[in-house]
């Protein structure tokens, strides 16, 4: 309850915001966006895309990251090719297609009586597309569930069409930002546990590691029988890394149905 409340909060401070910036446009996000489209737009839908921007594209963001370390660091041909200077944006989106950490798509509501392969749809139902699906489906070829980085990686883990994701570019110049980063910063990047022992999220409409993502960020080296292997700093090898709290919780709405225990996803 606690973590709705503060969505309503949220959201009455940028309509307030959204009302003052019509009145006299500033410089930032949303003066700009009320400057330039604001005869477009009426309040809520301006507050609606400031609030995609700001929060929409952190939670997610953080979630491809995290995701995106643990794939990283499984391939080292690709992390090599990426402490090379390889352009980074072919593994990228095929990250983005690969994980889909936004699990599903706005929700749609029927016009009219319609069939929708095998399902009869009626005017008025809601209609929720699973992007993880259609990213997966196997109409599009073999291989998918596997981490393919070729250049034509095509996927809807943004969306398509009018609520095609709004900070798409952003999120894109991020990662192709920060993994490289992260490979070349510490070249010895793995997990500190091993992957079934990760915890990710079972109550999500955004998919990831439920709290922390442990990883070990020094030289591999030899370590003493009586030591926890790979994880004891005594050993002056080897050095944990401060956990990523990801956010998400159980008060989430359920998102991933019948889906495979994501584990196995990596």
């Amino acid at each position: 309850m606690a973590s709705l409340g503060a969505v309503t909060d949220w959201v009455r401070f940028l309509r307030a915001m959204v009302t003052r910036m019509r009145a006299a446009p500033g410089p930032g996000l949303i003066g700009r966006l009320s400057a330039a489209s604001g005869d477009e737009l009426d309040d809520v839908e301006l507050a609606g895309l400031v609030d995609g921007m700001i929060v929409g594209g952190l939670e997610t963001t953080a979630s491809m990251l995290a995701l995106g370390a643990v794939v990283l660091v499984q391939d080292e041909q690709v992390s090599a090719s990426l402490r090379r200077g390889q352009p980074p944006r072919p593994y990228v989106d095929e990250l983005l297609r690969h994980l889909s950490v936004v699990q599903v798509a706005f929700p749609r509501f029927a016009r009219t009586d319609t069939l929708v392969g095998e399902t009869s749809v009626r005017a008025g139902d809601v209609v929720v597309c699973s992007l993880l699906a259609a990213n997966r489906d196997a109409r599009r070829g073999d291989g998918l569930d596997l981490v393919d980085p070729a250049p034509s990686s095509a996927h809807l883990a943004f969306g398509h069409g009018l609520h095609r994701c709004v900070g798409a570019e952003l999120a894109r110049l991020e990662l192709e930002t920060a993994l490289p980063a992260l490979v070349q910063r510490f070249p010895h990047l793995r997990l500190a546990v091993a992957t079934e022992d990760l915890v990710f999220r079972a109550r999500s409409v955004v998919f990831g590691v439920q709290e922390e993502l442990p990883v070990l960020l020094g030289k591999p080296g030899p370590t003493l029988a009586a030591d926890p292997p790979a994880l004891d700093h005594r050993i002056g090898c080897e050095h944990r890394a401060t956990v990523v709290p990801l956010g998400g919780g159980p008060d989430e709405l359920e998102a991933r149905g019948g889906h495979e225990d994501p584990r196995r996803r990596l």
